[in-house]
This record gives structure tokens, C-alpha cells and sequence, in this order.
């Protein structure tokens, strides 16, 4: 079978959707070595190593992703000939000459679009409905994203898969106290500390996370929080006024992007991890925090409860008070921490990428048997 992939998302540095790609075609390629892997992408790829250097990349230069994905893809697509094209991120040309599965991660583009840059929603926001139609199958990763999907876009419910994400092969707990101490002065992180990993953008509720730590602090406590993750859009240095007008500036330290081999001894490090998205498709640096270790404070609302059971404390994200109450709990129950630890270890057992590739696999063999997927 020759299956054709959307690239695009493994360009530059990789966010959750890269992530995802990342992970399930490397899992799709150890599974399944006899498939062939056409990676397409409007720019060339960095070199590709383990097992997607099985691939092949196939890269057309143009600025705009938007014109290349609908206009330049469906003839390369229509020169390679796949027998099915995989789009794992939101989108996926409207015209093909072969049948398509696209992942539509969440539908936040309609229900918190206040979240999302102009640009995004005008090139997305209109076409998606259109694509998910066309598509011979539409993969979302939980089942609240499921049910969005459904009522916001009108799709069949037999059309919608739910396949989950899960945290990487090697996240697991730091315990070597020689690496730990060398982690720590990298970065020179406290001996307690909050942590954040995620995309820097509103949707990820970090006002409210700051005006929570605020509150801490008016409480008496001087617990530091520490941000991982590359900027996204709106970096308008609003959150840095915020820092600065709440009087935390000396408690609220921002790494940035670091690499990715240095995120589990960050989760590990961490007294708590704390998340309180206002919307997530599936939500996975919680799963990643889990499977380190760490204690874990995420919203109650979308797919995170979901996702986490009853292996984290779920507060509501929509007030700081809320989190603020969340975190002091943690941050003063030991025996919490340790009960959520142990559930969490036991949480993250449930997802695999082995899994979501082999079930991902079960909806390229349906489609190509022309079966309902």
C-alpha cells in the first residue's frame, strides 16, 4: 500500500499536531515496513531520522501552505498516485484523485474562535466543513472532540474515529539524583516549582494561571512557576504586563521552547503540573506529566477530564480562585500528590502510539476495502 502523508506539520519546530504526526508515522513505519510513506510538504523537511527516514519526502517549495495545499498538492498527488492520503492537521485539499482520511484534532476553530488568530479562522474556519465532507474518513482523538465534531460540522457519527494520543516511549520518571541536579542548574529551577508545558496562546488560560499564582503568593506562598513551550500567536507581550502588573515577575520564569529530550526530567523535577486549557481535543501534556511522575491540576471541561479520570485534579479554568484553591491543595497534601502520582502511572498505561498506529491502520484498511469506516 502507498499512502500519502501531509508533512507539513513536521516543519520547523514541532508542536502537538507535529508531535502527533511525528509519532504515529514513525509507529506506522516500524508496524507496517511493507507500506510505502510519501511525505509531502510545501518545504523541504530537516533530515529525517529512525524510522521516518523510512519515508519518503516528497517537497514542492511555495510560500503559502494555504495555495499548496489546494492547488499544488492534488497534482503531486495525482502524479505519485497513493492508493489513500492520510492529513493529520485540520485540513486537507478539497479536490483528490484518491481516498482521504483527515484528523480533525478539536473543533475549537467554532466553539472559542476568539482564540484563534484572523488568518487561521479565515483560511480554516469556512473550508473545513467543506474537506470533512469530502473525506472518506475523519479521525478526531477523544470522544468530546467526537461529539463536537458531530454537532458543530453535521457529520455522520459512523464517519468519526476516536483514536487517542499518548505520551512518548521514553517519557517516564527522572529518579538519577547526578541527571536531576544537572537539569536543575540548566535551567536554574528552584527546588519547588509549578510547571506549564505547552503552546504559549490564549487558549491555554495562562492569565488566569498567573493570576493564580498571584493569589498563592498573597497567600503566603512562594512556590515559582515555570513555562515550557514555543511562542503562538498573540505574543503581543500582554502575559509580560500581566507578570509585571500582578507584582510576580520574580516567581514566573519562561524557558521557552527547550528540547524535547529534556521534558521528562522537567516533568519529574516539577511539584506540580498544572494545565487549565479552556478547550483541548485531547490534551496530552498532562499524559506526558503523568507518565513522569508528577502530580497533575487540569481544567474540568473538554476532553481533559476525559483523558485523565481520576488521576488528576480538575478545577474549573474559568476562574483563578478555582485554580489558585487547586494548586494550594496540592502544593500543601503530600499524600495527595503521592496518591495522584501512582494513579497517574496507572492512567497513562491505557495509550500507546503502538495502539493509535495499529488502530489508525484499521481505518486505512476500510477505506481501501471501500467498507464503511
Amino acid at each position: 500500500m502507498r499512502i500519502g502523508f501531509d508533512g507539513t506539520p513536521l516543519l520547523g519546530q514541532r508542536s502537538g499536531v507535529g508531535h502527533y504526526t511525528g509519532r504515529l508515522l514513525a509507529q506506522l513505519v516500524k508496524q507496517y515496513p511493507e507500506w510505502e510513506y510519501l511525505l509531502f510538504s510545501n518545504y523541504p523537511l530537516a533530515p529525517l531520522e529512525g524510522d521516518l527516514a523510512q519515508t519518503r519526502p516528497i517537497a514542492r517549495p511555495f510560500m503559502s501552505r494555504f495555495v499548496w495545499m489546494q492547488l499544488i498538492l492534488p497534482r503531486i498527488i495525482q502524479q505519485t498516485e497513493p492508493h489513500l492520503c492520510h492529513f493529520p492537521n485540520n485540513t486537507a485539499p478539497i479536490c483528490l484523485s484518491c481516498p482521504s482520511i483527515i484528523t480533525i484534532h478539536d473543533a475549537s476553530l467554532f466553539l472559542h474562535s476568539h482564540t484563534h488568530p484572523t488568518s487561521r479562522l479565515l483560511a480554516l474556519r469556512l473550508l473545513l466543513p467543506h474537506v470533512a465532507r469530502r473525506a472518506t474518513a475523519v479521525i478526531t482523538v477523544s470522544h468530546h472532540a467526537r461529539q463536537d465534531l458531530i454537532r458543530v460540522l453535521q457529520l455522520p457519527a459512523a464517519k468519526i474515529h476516536v483514536i487517542h494520543e499518548a505520551a512518548p516511549d521514553n517519557f517516564r520518571p527522572l529518579d538519577d539524583p547526578m541527571q536531576r541536579q544537572q537539569l536543575r542548574l540548566r535551567y536554574n529551577l528552584p527546588e519547588k516549582f509549578i510547571l506549564f508545558v505547552g503552546t504559549i496562546e490564549p487558549r491555554k488560560n495562562l492569565s488566569r494561571l498567573i493570576q493564580a499564582v498571584a493569589q498563592l503568593r498573597q497567600r503566603g506562598s512562594a512556590t515559582r512557576l515555570v513555562l515550557v513551550g514555543p511562542n503562538g500567536w498573540l505574543v503581543n507581550g500582554s502575559l509580560e504586563q500581566e507578570i509585571e502588573t500582578l507584582g510576580v515577575k520574580d516567581v514566573v520564569q519562561n524557558l521557552g521552547y527547550v528540547p524535547q529530550e529534556d521534558l521528562p526530567g522537567l516533568y519529574s523535577l516539577a511539584t506540580v503540573f498544572a494545565f487549565p486549557s479552556l478547550y483541548e481535543g485531547f490534551g496530552l501534556p498532562p499524559l506526558e506529566a503523568m507518565a513522569c511522575g508528577t502530580p497533575v491540576l487540569t481544567s474540568q471541561d473538554s476532553a481533559m477530564a476525559e483523558i485523565c479520570g481520576e488521576a488528576a485534579l480538575l478545577v474549573d479554568p474559568h476562574s483563578a480562585e478555582a485554580i489558585a484553591d487547586g494548586l494550594a491543595t496540592l502544593l500543601q497534601d503530600a499524600d495527595l500528590r503521592d496518591c495522584l502520582r501512582q494513579r497517574g502511572l496507572v492512567q497513562v498505561q491505557q495509550y500507546s502510539w503502538e495502539r493509535t498506529a495499529r488502530e489508525t491502520a484499521v481505518v486505512y484498511q476500510k477505506v481501501l476495502n471501500g467498507s464503511q469506516p
